[in-house]
């Protein structure tokens, strides 16, 4: 996967019916459940996560992850138009980066210890893995 893929598409619904659907997540997969609400659950096949950010109806955010892979955020935004609802989803690696690198040197970091950011990044990368 690149670093960022994302979507876009108008479907004639409001941001309200849209945002419901995305709590029937047969979208995400047969066995997919999606908890629409901050820290709620993602898990779809092998792949499971947490929502980080539930704005209904406007925007939903999640991480998830297969075994053995690098984790991914997903972002939905639900934007109201005259005549229905552009839906727009990005999907990214934004932990690629921390791979393979000494975020106390790259954060800043002194005398060999990790900063603030870097322990809380560590900490995220291996959550989601």
């Amino acid at each position: 996967m690149e670093q960022t893929v994302e979507r876009e598409l108008t479907v004639p619904d409001e941001p309200e019916q849209v945002w419901r659907s995305l709590a029937e997540p047969e979208w995400l997969g047969e066995d997919a459940t999606i908890d629409l609400r901050e820290a709620g659950e993602v898990r779809a096949g092998d792949r499971d996560g947490f929502v980080e950010q539930a704005d209904k109806p406007r925007r939903l955010v999640f991480w998830w992850s297969a075994p053995g892979e690098e984790a991914t955020r997903v972002e939905i935004d639900l934007d109201e138009l005259d005549y229905g609802t552009r839906v727009r989803v990005t999907e990214s690696r934004p932990l690629a980066i921390l791979d393979g690198r000494d975020l106390a040197v790259e954060f800043g970091g002194a005398g060999g210890g990790a900063g603030p950011v870097a322990i809380a990044g560590g900490a995220l990368a291996g959550a989601l893995r």
